[in-house]
């Protein structure tokens, strides 16, 4: 075939169209997409700081639930909830009739019986007697105070143990399921567990033959009872109850375990703690105690020994016996004595009261949370911060803090106090728990939640882009500076960071200079 009759005139020209339009076409569609879908930023300079967000709770330094030590009708209520108290005041007593004829008897004995005892000693009385007499009694009172004391030290200390036994035991007890027909069935446990037998609950169901199911309760105690879905049912006897859900269908493979305590919670280790502390706390109180009374019975020996030597012309198997009859008085009078307190409750520490859940002619019931005491003038925050934000979490950090009860317009100030060591885990998470201190201010009340924001980082002037125009190649970091700002064209530029920044933002420490134009986005 001749070239010349295959390209005609006729053919050519339209040949040269088609492409023209062709290319006209493609170049128009992908230069549009090539510029158009590009975002870019210019490199800045401006302060930036870092901050950590945490949510947090309003804690009083001291928080104290107050109880009788035996039961009782109550016959006085001396304070109100806001009431401020010193330590030491009487806030409530029980009907005290019998413990005061108690004291009045015991008393009386004491006198009778030291009456006796001096009589045995007018014969060889002189003025070193006296003063010997004198001694031993300032060491008898030394004594007795110390002895006192460590019944107080110990009735105290066995009270805090045995709330934060409570408070263990009954950590955030719960149903959980070991095998289930229906997801949709439910089954919630109320109430306060009032045993001291740690271990399982097991549930299991049985047919009436009616449609309707028996719970069986075995473990810590045996127990059965009636299924009526929706209203609480008793678990046992220790004060815990069963609500089955009134979704679902039930079923007899549905198990569920209830555990004492429920050590998957996320408060159990708290808890513990706190009731590991209180037992090392009495042993320590106890022991003091213990040794101050050992040094009175040895200063009060000496000064018997003492007063016996100038006492010589008495016999000494009549003055043992009398002095023993008023060892005895005297134990009976302390006796009745403490029986008499128990009937009282004192601040231990000042504060505020919080909540009162007696009245004068109710019946208390002994070691029954009745008063609540706070330091309602000593507030702090706690917040639990995740693992990965507490390395930056450091002592005397500022705190900006917004309360959900004032809305996020008014902004209060704390400072890092404290960061616990232990690990809190919370649903699976492993969380560090910090302090925050507050400025005293009669707004705030315990248990307001507060949303923190606590200043980890902050720096002024710094070069700093969006974070989403890096990109990584071989553990380097990279920007696409734009070289043309009209075609957009860009190269790769190495950079060197510095911290992240609130705002999605990162500082720039080498590689891109302030006003640099800069890829934010490569579309595809």
């Amino acid at each position: 075939m001749s070239w010349k009759r295959f390209f005609t005139k006729r053919k050519i020209i339209i040949y040269v169209l088609i492409l023209g339009v062709g290319g006209f076409t493609v170049s128009k569609f992908f230069g549009r997409s090539a510029t158009q879908n590009i975002l870019t930023d210019f490199v800045k300079r401006q302060d930036v700081k870092r901050t950590v967000l945490a949510t947090g709770q309003v804690v009083s330094e001291n928080d104290l639930s107050l109880s009788f030590k035996t039961s009782g009708r109550v016959r006085v209520v001396n304070v109100k909830v806001g009431d401020m108290v010193q330590t030491g005041a009487v806030l409530a007593s029980l009907d005290q009739g019998t413990e005061l004829a108690a004291v009045k008897t015991a008393q009386g004995s004491l006198v009778s019986v030291e009456a006796n005892y001096k009589k045995l000693l007018e014969g060889t009385r002189s003025q070193e007697v006296a003063v010997s007499e004198a001694a031993v009694q300032a060491a008898e009172v030394t004594l007795d105070n110390a002895q006192k004391s460590l019944g107080e030290t110990v009735a105290k200390q066995d009270v805090l143990v045995s709330n934060a036994y409570r408070a263990l035991l009954n950590t955030s007890l719960g149903a959980r399921a070991v095998t289930i027909y229906d997801t949709n069935v439910t089954l919630a446990v109320s109430g306060t567990y009032a045993g001291t037998t740690e271990g399982q609950y097991l549930i299991k169901l049985v047919p009436t033959g009616n449609s309707n199911y028996y719970y069986q309760v075995s473990g810590i105690e045996n127990y059965s009872g009636f299924v009526e879905r929706g209203k609480p049912v008793p678990l046992a006897s220790q004060g815990l109850y069963l609500t089955f859900g009134t979704e679902g269908t039930l079923s007899l493979v549905d198990t569920w375990i209830v555990e004492i305590p429920n050590k998957q919670s996320s408060s159990y280790v708290t808890n513990y703690n706190a009731y590991q502390a209180a037992r090392g706390t009495r042993t320590s109180a106890i022991a003091d105690a213990n040794a101050t009374i050992a040094t009175a019975e040895a200063a009060l020996n000496q000064r018997r020994a003492e007063l016996d030597l100038k006492k010589a012309a008495a016999l000494p198997s009549d003055l043992d016996a009398a002095r023993a009859q008023v060892l005895s008085a005297e134990g009976q009078l302390q006796s009745a004595q403490s029986a008499l307190e128990n009937t009282i409750i004192r601040a231990p520490v000042s504060g505020t009261i919080t909540k009162v859940e007696i009245k004068p002619g109710e019946l208390a019931t002994a070691l029954a949370a009745t008063i609540v005491l706070q330091d309602t003038l000593n507030l702090y925050l706690e917040a639990n911060i995740s693992e990965a934000n507490i390395a930056g979490i450091k002592d005397g950090q500022p705190v900006e803090v917004t309360f959900d009860a004032f809305g996020s317009d008014r902004l209060f100030q704390a400072i890092v106090q404290f960061i616990e060591p232990a690990p809190t885990i919370v649903s699976g998470v492993v969380n560090y728990k910090i302090r925050a201190s507050l400025d005293k201010n009669p707004e705030i009340l315990t248990g307001m939640t507060a949303n923190m924001r606590v200043l980890v980082e902050e720096k002024q002037g710094v070069l700093v882009i969006p974070a989403r125009a890096l990109t990584s190649r071989n553990a380097k970091k990279f920007v696409r500076a734009i070289t043309d700002q009209k075609t957009k064209a860009y190269r790769e530029q190495e950079v060197q960071m510095g911290m992240f920044a609130d705002g999605g933002l990162v500082e720039i420490v080498s590689g891109l200079a302030e006003g640099q134009p800069i890829v934010t986005y490569l579309g595809k």
